[in-house]
């Protein structure tokens, strides 16, 4: 009776901390070169491999340097009315910074549209 118990109690808590856990898993990585350093927000980036991870459920994309090991992590909206055929990165230049804009991504089926604060002019055209 006791392990029936412990085994109900066991599979109760996998049931409770599964959804908890999935939504911390980070989803449609793309891998890149980026030729030149970069801002990200407030942040420069230098030039490097990177690797771009997707949190659905809070938004977020996380921005990670294979060299380095930094990462960074900024708020996305999706823009569902494109739906990219190749995983892309789009870049703007902003004075004499080259800011990130967006990242396509073939497998989530949408673009990742960067929030970004006043100090970064939006997208003049597409």
């Amino acid at each position: 009776m006791r392990k029936l118990l412990i085994l109900l109690a066991v599979v109760a808590c996998v049931l409770l901390i599964a959804p908890l856990a999935s939504s911390q898993i980070l989803t449609g990585t793309i891998k890149s070169t980026v030729d030149t350093n970069f801002m990200v927000g407030n942040i420069q980036l230098p030039a490097g491999d990177y690797t771009f991870s997707f949190d659905t459920a809070t938004g977020r994309m996380y921005i990670h340097n294979v060299t380095t090991l930094q990462t960074v992590s900024v708020f996305t909206r999706d823009v569902v009315e494109t739906a990219p055929t190749n995983d892309k990165l789009v870049f703007r230049q902003d004075g004499n910074k080259r800011v990130l804009h967006q990242v396509w991504s073939e497998q989530a089926g949408h673009v990742h549209d960067i929030v970004h604060g006043t100090e970064v002019k939006e997208l003049a055209q597409k």
